[in-house]
């Protein structure tokens, strides 16, 4: 009898394991990295839908096995960014991005990123790269702005009516025109 237990218990473990494996797998990943792709020239893209992240994907790993084997990702729930550094001529470039949601309009995130160049003093070997970065973010966004060698900014107060709002609009404004380097008011 202990032997049929011991079968059972099996059983339910391996069903219990595959059916965590199957559920790890679909949102097992949030970014996906490296220095190598297909992709040649600089370029920002979003998709919001699997048929935009299957041009991504292929863009990405053209030519190679990998470029059968879309990732999972639920649409309904996630945009997917990606940021091509193109081509360098050494390894060891990577992205940096941050987000930040725009307080005028909540529906728009801002994809702020940056070329991390290798460190001078390490020995990189001669080799090209095409430094990459694909992330999923979350998809309450309409609209996602790309902007190169950014940092997140200073938010502006929230304020609690319109005319409160609209001034906290030119003073987010002035906060951006002052960390440009603009001095003109």
């Amino acid at each position: 009898m202990s032997s049929e237990v011991n079968k059972m218990m099996k059983k339910v473990l391996l069903t219990v394991a595959a059916v965590l494996a199957a559920t790890a797998n679909a949102s097992a990943w949030e970014v996906i990295s490296g220095q190598n792709c297909s992709v040649s020239q600089p370029q920002m893209v979003s998709a919001h839908d699997s048929q935009s992240l299957a041009q991504i994907w292929a863009k990405t790993y053209q030519g190679t096995p990998k470029a059968l084997e879309l990732p999972a990702v639920d649409f309904s729930k996630e945009t997917v960014i990606a940021v091509f550094l193109g081509e360098k001529p050494t390894q060891g470039y990577n992205v940096d991005i941050q987000f930040q949601q725009d307080p005028m309009n909540p529906k728009r995130l801002y994809v702020l990123y940056k070329e991390q160049a290798p460190k001078s003093v390490s020995f990189q070997p001669q080799v090209v790269s095409r430094p990459y970065v694909i992330r999923k973010v979350p998809k309450a966004y309409n609209e996602v702005v790309f902007e190169a060698d950014q940092t997140v900014r200073a938010l502006p107060p929230t304020f609690k009516n319109e005319k409160s709002d609209q001034m906290a609009g030119i003073i987010f404004k002035l906060q951006q025109t002052v960390e440009a380097g603009s001095a003109a008011f």
